[in-house]
C-alpha cells in the first residue's frame, strides 16, 4: 500500500498545499458576477461563493488527484480497465458489503453541493443541472480513462459507469434540497438599475480587480503595439540601440514609452470614464457601484478625483515602475494604511472631501460587505 502511494506522493502534497489558496484567486470572478447580479453582498454570500469553489476544486482533485509522480514506472506495474456494467454495484454491495454501500452513497453525496449550487446560486432549472451534473461526472470518467487527455500513458484511475449514475443522481439531489431551501428562505429580489453610493471594502476591491484586468489589457497591447511599430520603422545599430529621425533609441527609450501608455490607460480607467460617467469606473458599472459617495461640484470634485488617483496610482504603481521590489514595498504600504484607515472610519481617504451626502441605496447596506 505504502509503495502504491509512493507514486502519488508529490503532486497530492502540491494539490492539498495549493487548494485554499487558488481558491480565493478564482472567487474574485464569481464575487463580481454576484456584485452584478446583487449589487451588494452579505458575508454570508461572500462564504457560500468561496466554499463552491473549494468544493469545485475539491471535487477536481479527489476525483483527478493524486497523480501519479513517475507516470512510466506506474504504468508499468498498473493496468487499469474501465468498468462498463450499469448493475455492477449491486455484486460489490454483496461483495463487499458496508464498504461497498458506502462507496455508493458517497458517489452520490459527492455531487449533492453541485446540483444545490447551480440551482439556488446560478437558478438553472432542474433538467439543466441533471445534465450538467452528468456531463461534468462524464468530463471527469473520460479523464481517469485517458490518463487526463493522454498527458499519461495509460489510465491512474478507473472509468466506472456507476459513478456516472450516481453523480447524476447526487446532482438531483442537489436541486430538490435547494427548492426546498429556497421555501424556507426564498432569493432575494434585487432593484436591477439601483447604484451602491456606499459600497464597502469587498466591493471595492473586486471593483479595482476589474478596472486593473482591464488597464493591464489596454496597456500590454497598445504596449506591444507600440515597440513592435519603433522596432518596425526605427533603424537597427551594432550595439543594440535603434535610429529613428535621427535620434537614438535605446532600451529606457523603450520603456518610458511603455510606462508613459501605462500612465496613460490608467488615467483614462481612472479618472476620465469615471469623472464624465457619474462616478463609474467600467468596472463600477459592472458592480453596479459609483466611487463619488457624495455629490460634489467644481474644486471639491477636482481635488476628489486628483486625491483619489494618487492613492490608487500608489496602490497598483508595481506594474508600472521598474523598481519592482521598491514599488511592491510601497504598495504594500498603501495597502496596508488604505485597510486600516477603512476599518476606523468605514471610508477611503479621499470619500472625506466635502460634498453633499450620499444616500444609502439600501437600509442593510451597512451590514452588507
Amino acid at each position: 500500500m505504502l509503495t502504491y502511494l509512493g507514486y502519488f506522493s508529490t503532486s497530492f502534497v502540491i494539490a492539498v498545499i495549493a487548494w485554499p489558496f487558488v481558491s480565493v484567486v478564482l472567487t474574485l470572478p464569481i464575487l463580481a458576477g454576484m456584485y452584478h447580479r446583487h449589487h451588494r453582498l452579505r458575508f454570508g454570500a461572500v462564504l457560500a461563493a468561496y466554499l463552491v469553489v473549494l468544493y469545485l476544486l475539491g471535487l477536481a482533485a479527489f476525483t483527478l488527484y493524486p497523480l501519479p509522480d513517475n507516470p512510466q514506472a506506474y504504468c508499468a506495474v498498473h493496468h487499469v480497465t474501465p468498468q462498463p456494467n450499469p448493475l455492477r454495484f449491486i455484486a460489490d454491495i454483496r461483495t463487499d458489503r458496508l464498504y461497498g454501500l458506502l462507496q455508493l452513497v458517497m458517489n452520490v453525496v459527492l455531487f449533492i453541493p453541485l446540483g444545490f449550487a447551480l440551482a439556488r446560486w446560478a437558478r438553472w432549472k432542474t433538467w439543466s443541472v441533471v445534465v450538467g451534473g452528468f456531463l461534468v461526472s462524464l468530463a471527469i470518467e473520460l479523464s481517469q480513462l485517458t490518463g487526463f487527455w493522454h498527458l499519461y500513458p495509460c489510465a491512474y484511475r478507473q472509468f466506472d459507469v456507476n459513478d456516472l449514475m450516481t453523480n447524476t443522481l447526487g446532482a438531483f439531489l442537489g436541486v430538490v434540497l435547494a427548492r426546498l431551501f429556497s421555501r424556507i428562505s426564498p432569493p432575494e429580489q434585487i432593484d436591477r438599475d439601483s447604484i451602491n453610493a456606499s459600497p464597502k471594502l469587498l466591493h471595492r476591491a473586486v471593483t479595482l480587480a476589474i478596472d486593473m484586468f482591464l488597464i493591464s489589457v489596454a496597456y500590454f497591447s497598445i504596449g506591444a503595439g507600440a515597440v513592435l511599430l519603433l522596432h518596425s520603422i526605427a533603424a537597427p545599430l551594432p550595439n543594440g540601440d535603434y535610429r529613428l529621425l535621427g535620434l537614438t533609441l535605446g532600451v529606457e527609450t523603450f520603456t518610458a514609452v511603455t510606462r508613459v501608455i501605462a500612465g496613460l490607460a490608467f488615467l483614462v480607467f481612472e479618472l476620465w470614464i469615471p469623472a464624465t460617467h457619474r462616478g463609474q469606473t467600467l468596472g463600477a458599472m459592472f458592480t453596479h457601484m459609483t466611487v463619488e459617495t457624495r455629490k460634489r461640484s467644481g474644486n471639491a470634485r477636482l481635488v476628489f478625483y486628483a486625491l483619489r488617483s494618487v492613492v490608487l496610482y500608489a496602490l497598483i504603481q508595481p506594474g508600472f515602475s521598474g523598481s519592482f521590489s521598491e514599488a511592491n514595498r510601497v504598495s504594500f504600504a498603501v495597502a496596508l494604511v488604505l485597510i486600516i484607515f477603512w476599518l476606523i472610519k468605514r471610508q477611503m481617504p479621499y470619500d472625506l472631501i466635502p460634498g453633499e451626502a450620499g444616500v444609502e441605496l439600501e437600509s442593510e447596506a451597512g451590514q452588507r460587505l
